[in-house]
């Protein structure tokens, strides 16, 4: 059962909402703009532990992407970070459903070691645990999840990043 003490989800229960992206007002960060969160099940085969990090898409089965989550993203690969109101620790079971952030401010981790994001602007990318990688994103070999709002050059510390729309790589 969930932490919210709903069901217990399946495979195939709540498909027609697997994917879905809804518009909210951002009340977390105290921004009021216009946000978009993405609704994603867990498709992982198991919990997942909520964390400031990016979540991967599944490629399982035919149309998976962009409505399932593998579980945390890869170095470089298309993601987008779990919604910042999950309480970090929250536990996500297998099937269920959840929200990431589609489009707008959003925290994410810096990875543990280096960190170089010098510059106000910096396009950030997944690293191979889901945390921001701590160099500029290679956007040509990347997917661009957002650009942060300051420079960040300290190891594993929540950063504002602002999520760019789409599932595409740049260039595509």
């Amino acid at each position: 059962m969930s932490d919210w003490g709903q069901i217990t989800g399946s495979d195939t229960m709540w498909h027609q909402l697997e994917g879905k992206i809804v518009k909210v007002v951002d009340t977390t960060h105290g921004t009021g703009q216009e946000m978009l969160l993405r609704i994603v099940k867990n498709d992982s085969g198991g919990t997942l532990t909520v964390a400031r990090k990016f979540m991967g898409f599944s490629v399982t089965d035919a149309g998976d992407f962009g409505r399932r989550s593998s579980g945390f993203a890869g170095a470089g690969k298309v993601c987008k970070p779990l919604d910042d109101a999950y309480t970090v620790g929250q536990v996500i079971p297998d099937d269920d459903l959840f929200y990431v952030v589609e489009e707008g401010p959003c925290y994410v981790k810096t990875e543990a070691s280096a960190v170089a994001l010098t510059g106000t602007g910096n396009v950030v990318a997944s690293d191979a645990s889901g945390f921001v990688n701590g160099t500029p994103c290679a956007q040509a070999s990347e997917y661009a999840a957002g650009v942060i709002n300051a420079a960040a050059i300290t190891v594993a510390t929540d950063i504002m990043v602002q999520i760019s729309r789409g599932l595409n790589p740049i260039g595509t």
